[in-house]
């Protein structure tokens, strides 16, 4: 039992040491090697718990999925209304802004990366944004059932994926951390007015 949960740690270990190298790194430049310098795992250690980047890759979106799964159900659970659900999540960014200025949002260069020449492992990383797009969803078609709001749940959910991932690529090509301050001021002054114009 005692050496069982010891395996568990190390796996986490090395997961959550990927996380970061695949953000900062990216999938391709990242190496075996530099997984064991920065999770303290030996090389042989890391070869146990996963045979192949591939593997190495599909545990770290699973991390990060139950992570943003809890996040979301926090969320769900904590703030009464979609608005301010909405508001909240166009607040990662901001929250996260001196990363993204250096690397850019982890999701979207993760799959912008793989798309390129590798398909098949970009399909693990678009379940990322499939995951927020399906809560985003969620969230305004509870809205346009409270409002009669001339724009469709799915019309809504791709403007404020195009919004929230514009103003991270942009803020990340530019090193501008107020392209994100401002542009999330417009997202909130955004949802508003959508409220508002239809009451």
């Amino acid at each position: 039992m005692v050496a069982h949960k010891k395996t568990s740690l190390v796996r986490d270990q090395i997961i959550q040491s990927i996380d970061n190298l695949l953000y900062e790194k990216g999938f391709n430049q990242m190496s075996f090697t530099d997984i064991a310098t920065a999770s303290k795992v030996p090389r042989g250690n890391i070869n146990y718990h996963f045979r192949t980047k591939e593997d190495l890759l599909a545990a770290v979106i699973d991390y990060r999925l139950s992570a943003m799964k809890n996040m979301l159900d926090d969320w769900q659970s904590s703030l009464k209304t979609p608005i301010e659900r909405l508001k909240r999540y166009a607040q990662i960014p901001i929250n996260e802004k001196q990363r993204i200025i250096k690397y850019g949002c982890p999701i979207a260069t993760l799959n912008l990366e793989l798309g390129k020449i590798q398909r098949p492992l970009q399909s693990l990383a678009k379940q990322q944004i499939d995951l927020f797009q399906d809560w985003i969803f969620q969230q305004f078609k509870e809205l346009c059932q409270e409002a009669p709001i001339d724009k469709s749940p799915k019309q809504l959910t791709e403007q404020m994926l195009i919004r929230t991932q514009g103003m991270s690529v942009l803020s990340y090509i530019y090193s501008d951390p107020s392209i994100l301050t401002r542009e999330v001021k417009e997202i909130d002054r955004w949802l508003d007015e959508l409220v508002s114009r239809e009451k």
